[in-house]
Protein backbone atom coordinates (compact mmCIF):
# COMPACT_ATOMS: atom_id res chain seq x y z
CA UNK A 1 0.00 0.00 0.00
CA UNK A 2 1.54 3.26 -1.13
CA UNK A 3 2.25 5.74 1.65
CA UNK A 4 2.08 3.15 4.44
CA UNK A 5 5.20 2.54 6.53
CA UNK A 6 5.41 -0.15 9.20
CA UNK A 7 8.12 0.02 11.84
CA UNK A 8 8.85 -1.22 15.35
CA UNK A 9 7.10 0.67 18.13
CA UNK A 10 9.36 2.63 20.45
CA UNK A 11 8.93 4.32 23.80
CA UNK A 12 8.56 7.68 22.02
CA UNK A 13 5.44 6.33 20.28
CA UNK A 14 3.49 5.44 23.42
CA UNK A 15 1.40 8.62 23.69
CA UNK A 16 0.35 8.41 20.02
CA UNK A 17 -0.29 4.66 20.26
CA UNK A 18 -2.60 5.22 23.23
CA UNK A 19 -4.42 7.99 21.36
CA UNK A 20 -5.04 5.72 18.35
CA UNK A 21 -6.00 2.84 20.62
CA UNK A 22 -8.54 4.98 22.47
CA UNK A 23 -10.05 6.23 19.21
CA UNK A 24 -10.36 2.70 17.83
CA UNK A 25 -11.64 1.07 20.99
CA UNK A 26 -14.12 3.90 21.65
CA UNK A 27 -15.98 2.52 18.62
CA UNK A 28 -15.92 -0.93 20.23
CA UNK A 29 -17.07 0.53 23.56
CA UNK A 30 -20.15 2.00 21.88
CA UNK A 31 -20.82 -1.31 20.16
CA UNK A 32 -20.80 -3.12 23.50
CA UNK A 33 -22.22 -0.25 25.54
CA UNK A 34 -19.17 -0.58 27.80
CA UNK A 35 -17.04 2.55 28.29
CA UNK A 36 -14.67 0.64 30.58
CA UNK A 37 -13.09 -1.73 28.04
CA UNK A 38 -9.50 -2.47 29.16
CA UNK A 39 -7.83 -0.87 26.08
CA UNK A 40 -9.56 2.41 26.96
CA UNK A 41 -8.15 2.38 30.48
CA UNK A 42 -4.60 1.34 29.60
CA UNK A 43 -1.82 3.74 30.55
CA UNK A 44 1.70 4.22 29.21
CA UNK A 45 3.23 1.74 31.66
CA UNK A 46 1.09 -1.04 30.16
CA UNK A 47 2.38 -0.36 26.66
CA UNK A 48 5.97 -0.13 27.89
CA UNK A 49 5.60 -3.43 29.76
CA UNK A 50 4.34 -5.08 26.57
CA UNK A 51 7.33 -3.70 24.66
CA UNK A 52 9.74 -4.94 27.32
CA UNK A 53 8.30 -8.45 27.08
CA UNK A 54 7.47 -8.64 23.39
CA UNK A 55 7.13 -6.64 20.21
CA UNK A 56 5.12 -3.69 19.06
CA UNK A 57 4.65 -2.21 15.60
CA UNK A 58 3.17 1.02 14.33
CA UNK A 59 1.75 1.94 10.96
CA UNK A 60 2.60 5.42 9.72
CA UNK A 61 0.30 7.17 7.26
CA UNK A 62 0.84 10.74 6.12
CA UNK A 63 3.55 11.16 8.75
CA UNK A 64 1.43 10.16 11.74
CA UNK A 65 0.67 6.96 13.56
CA UNK A 66 -2.41 5.42 11.97
CA UNK A 67 -2.38 2.11 13.81
CA UNK A 68 -0.51 -0.25 16.06
CA UNK A 69 -0.30 -3.83 17.25
CA UNK A 70 1.52 -5.72 19.98
CA UNK A 71 2.85 -9.27 20.07
CA UNK A 72 3.96 -11.51 22.90
CA UNK A 73 5.86 -14.73 22.26
CA UNK A 74 4.80 -17.72 24.36
CA UNK A 75 6.77 -20.80 23.35
CA UNK A 76 5.78 -21.59 19.76
CA UNK A 77 2.81 -19.21 19.88
CA UNK A 78 2.40 -15.54 19.10
CA UNK A 79 -0.24 -13.76 21.14
CA UNK A 80 -1.38 -10.80 19.06
CA UNK A 81 -3.23 -8.01 20.79
CA UNK A 82 -4.30 -4.40 20.84
CA UNK A 83 -4.54 -4.20 17.05
CA UNK A 84 -5.93 -0.70 16.50
CA UNK A 85 -6.39 1.56 13.49
CA UNK A 86 -7.74 5.10 13.58
CA UNK A 87 -11.44 4.82 12.66
CA UNK A 88 -11.12 7.40 9.86
CA UNK A 89 -8.43 5.25 8.22
CA UNK A 90 -10.03 1.83 8.57
CA UNK A 91 -10.78 -0.15 5.44
CA UNK A 92 -7.52 0.81 3.71
CA UNK A 93 -5.51 -2.33 4.52
CA UNK A 94 -3.65 -0.88 7.50
CA UNK A 95 -5.03 -3.50 9.91
CA UNK A 96 -4.16 -6.31 7.51
CA UNK A 97 -0.62 -4.98 7.10
CA UNK A 98 -0.15 -4.70 10.86
CA UNK A 99 -1.53 -8.19 11.38
CA UNK A 100 0.87 -9.65 8.80
CA UNK A 101 3.79 -7.81 10.42
CA UNK A 102 2.78 -9.13 13.84
CA UNK A 103 2.66 -12.68 12.49
CA UNK A 104 6.23 -12.29 11.20
CA UNK A 105 7.56 -10.88 14.49
CA UNK A 106 9.23 -14.11 15.62
CA UNK A 107 9.42 -17.77 14.61
CA UNK A 108 6.24 -19.53 15.73
CA UNK A 109 3.89 -22.32 14.74
CA UNK A 110 0.68 -20.46 15.55
CA UNK A 111 -0.78 -17.02 16.13
CA UNK A 112 -3.54 -16.45 18.67
CA UNK A 113 -5.83 -13.48 19.17
CA UNK A 114 -9.30 -12.58 20.33
CA UNK A 115 -12.03 -10.04 19.73
CA UNK A 116 -15.57 -9.44 20.89
CA UNK A 117 -18.48 -11.37 19.41
CA UNK A 118 -20.16 -8.21 18.05
CA UNK A 119 -17.01 -6.94 16.33
CA UNK A 120 -17.93 -8.11 12.84
CA UNK A 121 -15.29 -6.00 11.10
CA UNK A 122 -12.57 -7.51 13.25
CA UNK A 123 -13.91 -11.02 12.73
CA UNK A 124 -13.99 -10.48 8.94
CA UNK A 125 -10.39 -9.24 8.98
CA UNK A 126 -9.14 -12.16 11.04
CA UNK A 127 -11.03 -14.78 9.06
CA UNK A 128 -9.80 -13.31 5.78
CA UNK A 129 -6.25 -13.56 7.15
CA UNK A 130 -6.72 -17.27 7.84
CA UNK A 131 -7.75 -17.29 11.50
CA UNK A 132 -10.19 -19.93 12.67
CA UNK A 133 -12.44 -19.64 15.69
CA UNK A 134 -11.33 -21.92 18.53
CA UNK A 135 -13.72 -21.05 21.34
CA UNK A 136 -15.90 -18.38 22.92
CA UNK A 137 -15.64 -17.15 26.48
CA UNK A 138 -18.36 -15.07 28.08
CA UNK A 139 -16.91 -12.12 30.00
CA UNK A 140 -20.21 -10.66 31.22
CA UNK A 141 -23.75 -9.95 30.00
CA UNK A 142 -22.43 -7.66 27.26
CA UNK A 143 -19.21 -9.25 26.01
CA UNK A 144 -18.26 -12.68 24.78
CA UNK A 145 -14.69 -13.05 23.56
CA UNK A 146 -14.07 -14.99 20.35
CA UNK A 147 -10.66 -16.68 20.46
CA UNK A 148 -9.09 -17.37 17.07
CA UNK A 149 -6.00 -19.24 15.89
CA UNK A 150 -3.91 -19.28 12.74
CA UNK A 151 -1.54 -22.07 11.79
CA UNK A 152 1.67 -20.31 10.76
CA UNK A 153 3.25 -23.48 9.38
CA UNK A 154 0.90 -23.35 6.38
CA UNK A 155 1.99 -19.96 5.08
CA UNK A 156 1.68 -19.57 1.36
Amino acid sequence: MEGLVLRPMGADDVADVLEVQREAFAVEARLYDDPALPPLREEADGVLADLAGGYGFVALWDGGIAGSVRVRVDGDSLAIGRLAVRPALQGRGIGSALLARAEAAAPATEALLFTGHLSEGNLRLYRAAGYVEQRRARVDDKVTLVHLRKDLLRRE
